[in-house]
């Protein structure tokens, strides 16, 4: 079975406005050498727990993993190497913010072994950018995927958010136009999703927020979808589209509803059927490495039965959807239920997935088949 592992970069320049994620602004001299001092005790303890694993996958994400220079990228790969195995030929992803991909460091990355970038491109609005709180252009983005593929990468992802506060469909429609353009071998689209601690979730308690209706998004999903697969991309997932055979396997890893290991602050785990994260905040993250206590902020061990129904809901952001002999426990209610939701659900044999109305109204969907097991 394959197994994935993330490598959780909590630094960054600055906070989006609409970030919820465990993150540390780089201001500190000290930072950087405590987050390596503490994922290096981290890492010797996933080895002295589970042994030395293997991975068919490595990803570097974040937070921002593009602030790391050539130097700290390797000395974290020496930590994993030196405890870790991985596959021949695994795929290694490296999230990058486009104002940090300059000609240098991709090169730089990609000599260490890094053969698959996520560039978080977001959107082409400059305006929707500043918005955000971010810090690059939409010209970065361009100039972006021109240096990684100067660079040897033949593998670049791009990933862009749709309703936005004050985004338009024709803003998607010109961020599709654009990113179909620059030819990235996988788009990953984002829901926008409003987090009460975020800027975005305060300007939303003063009611300075204005977000797309839901006529509005069921649009801007249409038009994703209809733009992607008629310029060649393969929706191999609700809002995933790539090139045939650029589909992201560490993705897959998780909506297979199959193991990963995550190391550095904030990072969650699924192992042995439990699903775990070691620590909730950066500054946390030190202190519990730092002083070797390995308890666990949030863990949940995962019975038979919620297994079953965690790979239905994964499995069913899939093309090809599940099986029913994938199910034991919950198969009885399932088969009753797919009759009753015909239209938003096609089955094949034994098989079953969202249809393309089904695919627009995916929450709703998963709702009510999870609502039909007892």
């Amino acid at each position: 079975m394959p197994r994935g592992l993330y490598v959780h970069i909590p630094f960054c320049h600055q906070k989006c406005h609409y970030c919820n994620f465990v993150i540390a602004l780089d201001k500190a001299g000290n930072l950087r050498e405590k987050f390596f001092v503490s994922i290096q005790h981290e890492i010797a303890e996933s080895a002295r727990r589970y042994g030395r694993l293997k991975f068919d996958t490595l990803y570097f994400g974040g937070g921002t993993p593009s602030m790391l220079t050539p130097i700290e990228a390797a000395r974290l790969l020496d930590m994993l190497f030196g405890a870790f195995d991985f596959e021949p030929g695994f795929e290694f992803t490296y999230e990058m913010n486009p104002e940090d991909a300059d000609p240098e460091r991709l090169k730089s990355f990609r000599n260490l072994g890094v053969n698959r970038v996520s560039l978080g491109a977001q959107s082409f609005s400059n305006d929707l950018l500043k918005n955000m709180g971010r810090r690059h252009t939409a010209e970065d983005t361009v100039r972006a995927v021109a240096n990684a593929r100067a660079a040897g990468f033949n593998n670049i992802s791009l990933d862009l958010i749709i309703s936005l506060p004050d985004q338009t469909l024709r803003d998607v429609e010109e961020a599709l136009a654009q990113a179909v353009e620059l030819g990235p071998n996988q788009i990953s689209i984002y829901d926008f999703d409003l987090h009460e601690n975020s800027v975005y979730g305060l300007r939303a308690k003063r009611s300075e927020l204005i977000l797309p209706s839901e006529d509005e998004h069921l649009k801007m999903a249409e038009l994703v979808e209809s733009r992607l697969t008629s310029a060649g991309y393969v929706q191999h997932e609700l809002l995933n589209f790539a090139k045939p055979g650029f589909e992201s396997k560490h993705n897959f890893i998780y909506w297979h509803n199959q193991e990963y290991l995550g190391v550095g602050p904030g990072a969650f785990s699924y192992l042995n059927e439990v699903r775990y994260q070691f620590a909730t905040s950066v500054s946390r993250y030190f202190e519990k490495c730092v002083a070797g206590n390995w308890a666990r902020d949030m863990e949940d061990a995962i019975s038979p039965r919620e297994k079953e129904i965690e790979t239905l809901l994964t499995g069913l952001r899939l093309k090809e959807g599940v099986s029913l002999a994938q199910f034991n426990m919950i198969r009885k209610a399932l088969e009753e239920k797919i009759e009753k939701l015909d239209g938003l659900l096609e089955k094949n044999g034994d098989r079953f997935r969202l249809s393309r109305r089904g695919r627009f109204v995916a929450e709703t969907v998963f709702a009510q088949l999870i609502e039909s097991i007892p």
